[in-house]
């Protein structure tokens, strides 16, 4: 079979794929993940001993997100093409790449639908080495990232990373950054920093209103630290996709960002929460072959580099 389906049971929509599993297996391989599955290896057997052509990601951003750090450890003549199926919370990045919530319709696009080279972001810091194809944010997101439980995700679904904020808001961190965006550096105390190849963060919250997964650039988003007043500006200019407008707000769209801070900034990549903490960000223009909903090619024109803030 030239299809492997990677499958998280436990995303918040799997049942719903769960219904088509018996005719999606009479055309391909499917995977369920558990935590003792080496998935890069998986995928590598597959596309070495199967000839697989396709991996299909059903689950939710970190589902992608580990999927996409196991087709990247392949040489690019051999990563095979991919196809989100968005099971998750929030879906971010399979909502960038306009990929509708009808299971059934994404299932039937596989096999016929449009992939498009997409860019993802390689992350490191000393011998660590990471791949992400939405967003890291560092900083006091993080915090919020490590405070919620299932109860809340359950009962606040894509609106629960919002509901997290709430907690982390009265003890806020300032951290002293140094950003190096390709020739140019800028230093500043900072509430936090989003680095975008992807549009939505968090549930859909429109954190880099301006990115594109083609472009080749990478989205800078740092957040100036403030006072109480200015949180509250910059919560509700996110939520009317206006966020760059913001006084607070710097923003860059570069091929390279290296970061330091004091104190140390540490990342969640697309919700998964990393202990290292990365100093260097590289696009990697069209890594992998995507699929992709209608309208992302009329969406994501080509576009000049823009600065925004001091």
């Amino acid at each position: 079979m030239n299809r492997l389906v990677i499958w998280n049971g436990g995303a918040g929509k799997s049942g719903e794929f769960g219904e088509l599993i018996e005719q999606i297996e009479e055309s391909a391989q499917v995977l369920r993940l558990t935590r003792d599955i080496d998935l890069a290896e998986s995928i590598r057997l597959a596309v070495e001993m199967d000839h697989c052509s396709t991996i299909v990601a059903a689950g939710g951003d970190g589902t992608v997100n580990a999927v996409v750090n196991a087709i990247m450890a392949l040489a690019p003549e051999l990563r095979p093409r991919l196809a989100i199926v968005p099971l998750g919370t929030a879906n971010d990045f399979a909502g960038s790449l306009l990929i509708p919530d009808d299971i059934p319709s994404v299932v039937a696009s596989i096999s016929d639908g449009d992939y498009v080279p997409i860019d993802v972001v390689r992350i490191s810091a000393g011998p660590f080495e990471s791949y992400y194809a939405n967003v890291a944010a560092g900083g006091n997101s993080v915090q919020v990232s490590e405070s919620l439980t299932e109860e809340i995700k359950a009962t606040w679904g894509s609106l629960c990373y919002l509901r997290g904020a709430i907690g982390v808001l009265g003890d806020m961190t300032t951290f002293r950054v140094k950003a190096t965006m390709d020739s140019e550096v800028i230093e500043m105390d900072s509430w936090g920093v989003l680095v975008a190849n992807g549009r939505t963060n968090a549930g859909r919250i429109p954190v880099a209103p301006l990115a594109s997964p083609t472009d080749g650039l990478l989205d800078v988003v740092i957040v100036k630290d403030g006072d109480a007043l200015d949180m509250i500006e910059i919560a509700a200019k996110t939520l009317l996709s206006s966020l760059l407008e913001c006084n607070q707000i710097v923003f860059r769209q570069v091929k390279k960002l290296q970061l330091h801070s004091v104190p140390g900034m540490r990342f969640t990549l697309d919700g998964e929460v990393i202990d290292q903490e990365p100093i260097d960000f590289e696009v990697v223009p069209g890594a992998i072959k995507m699929l992709v909903g209608a309208g992302f090619q009329e969406k994501y024109l080509p576009k000049d580099s823009i600065a925004i803030g001091v």
